[in-house]
């Protein structure tokens, strides 16, 4: 009675940090989509400058290490359910884990190049020569991380509320699908392309370089996803 006591106080003390990590991490990746993004796209030049010099390092603080700590507390839980959980949980998993991806590997080592540069040309210097690529590469990872987010939030949401019954091959579909669009946030990092627009295959943004884009096809992939694990 004890041990199932202490693995469900664990378990509870896990899920608390998972929805408070969560909440900012999501939380800052709607900001910059939604609100930051469309800013910057007004903002006179000192304003921009300013807001990257001294908010933008501040936000990017909360939201990558709000990454880590959701990743490490879905993780535990997992470890503590010792597996046997619903499907939609571990779709909504494999989504977030991408998402963990872009966040440090393409999203935050861009932003660096971006704050670096900004910093110098207050200074009486000349921008970084990568940093116009920079911008373009963390903005598309950042569109692709929010477009995931939306069918991500309704599979841990769903999980228990309308819980799929197994099947691999669904998995595998669902992961298929999310590779494809993976590949296309982030082929531009791996293949180091100037112009994101231009592309002429791969990492296009074209479908969610705006904010109504992302929602109509992070909705849409949420459908997709759903119908893949309820025929599937």
């Amino acid at each position: 009675m004890g041990i199932v006591t202490t693995s469900l106080g664990l378990e509870m003390l896990l899920r608390w940090g998972h929805l408070l990590a969560g909440v900012t991490w999501i939380g800052l990746l709607y900001y910059f989509n939604f609100v930051q993004m469309e800013y910057f796209k007004e903002a006179e030049a000192a304003a921009k400058s300013d807001a990257i010099q001294k908010l933008v390092p501040r936000a990017l603080w909360w939201f990558r290490w709000g990454a880590v700590i959701t990743l490490l507390t879905g993780l535990g839980i997992f470890g503590v359910r010792g597996g046997g959980m619903s499907m939609d949980i571990y779709l909504g998993a494999l989504i977030a884990i991408f998402m963990f991806a872009n966040v440090w590997l393409i999203i935050w080592p861009n932003q660096k190049i971006i704050i670096a540069s900004t910093e110098q040309v207050a200074k009486g210097g000349e921008a970084l020569p990568e940093a116009a690529t920079a911008a373009a590469i963390a903005g598309l990872a950042s569109r692709t991380n929010a477009m995931f987010s939306i069918p991500m939030l309704f599979f841990m949401g769903a999980s228990a509320h309308y819980p799929h019954s197994f099947s691999a091959l669904a998995l595998i579909a669902a992961f298929v699908v999310m590779l494809v669009l993976e590949y296309n946030g982030a082929y531009p990092m791996i293949k180091h392309i100037d112009a994101v627009k231009k592309l002429p295959a791969g990492g296009k943004m074209a479908l969610y370089a705006s904010v109504k884009g992302v929602i109509h096809c992070g909705l849409g992939l949420t459908v997709v996803l759903f119908l893949l694990l309820d025929y599937l």
